[in-house]
């Protein structure tokens, strides 16, 4: 699997680090956190081979993963930044299938701000009299995900919202949203399991269909989309 960051073709972890966690994200670059572990996961780990064995009961067919884009931004409105895929990979099948898989790395890292808490970022730079279209992308991504909305529902986290949306609309026939927790030795248990639970309760909410105990699938504008949970075991 060829790995490339704007052009530049990444065949270490050196190399990885100075091409996209420099300068402003350099904070991000730490052992035992959730970008590193990626990063030595994909180049030092044989990360490309278990990703295939992770998904291969949903592809149904022999395959290949092709290119992976670190950090790959996805799209999905004209409303400024898309969503950052922490790595997105393309690959195509025996029978010419095209395959996206977005993949969301955690440790122990929350889901982010919940929507609840956005919308009220977003209504504050209103107010402000900011040139902002978070309010706008904060509703049109629920119409995008859900059919009804209550006030339950804005306590699911945000990034979630955004990241079923940020996925289908790479030009796909098969697409996977491949969340991987490292569990290093700085995973915190209890945060973990919370991050877990936010997770299944956006499923739920997504009326998704069980596949296996880690996957499930959603259907979104007449389009599939499967959610994969993995844990790996790192470094402890």
């Amino acid at each position: 699997m060829h790995i490339v960051f704007k052009g530049h073709t990444i065949s270490n972890l050196s190399e990885w680090e100075k091409l996209i966690f420099s300068g402003k994200k350099a904070l991000h670059w730490k052992k035992g956190r959730s970008a590193y572990s990626l990063a030595d996961y994909i180049i030092n780990q044989n990360g490309a081979k278990h990703i295939a064995t992770i998904i291969s009961p949903f592809i149904n067919e022999e395959f290949n993963l092709v290119r992976a884009h670190p950090e790959f931004e996805a799209r999905f409105d004209t409303y400024g930044h898309g969503r950052e895929h922490d790595l997105g990979i393309f690959g195509t099948t025996a029978s010419g299938k095209k395959i996206f898989i977005g993949i969301e790395a955690k440790v122990d890292e929350s889901f982010g701000d919940t929507i609840a808490s956005a919308k009220r970022k977003a209504n504050a730079k209103l107010a402000r009299g900011e040139n902002t279209n978070a309010l706008k992308r904060i509703e049109e991504l629920l119409a995008f995900n859900f059919d009804e909305v209550n006030q339950e529902d804005l306590q699911l986290r945000y990034q979630l919202l955004f990241s079923t949306a940020g996925t289908l609309c790479i030009e796909a026939d098969i697409h996977i949203m491949l969340i991987l927790v490292f569990k290093t030795e700085t995973y915190d248990i209890p945060k973990g399991q919370k991050n877990y639970m936010d997770l299944i309760k956006f499923i739920n909410k997504s009326n998704a269909t069980n596949l296996t105990p880690d996957a499930n699938r959603i259907d979104i504008s007449g389009k599939a989309l499967t959610i994969i949970y993995k844990e790996i075991p790192y470094g402890r």
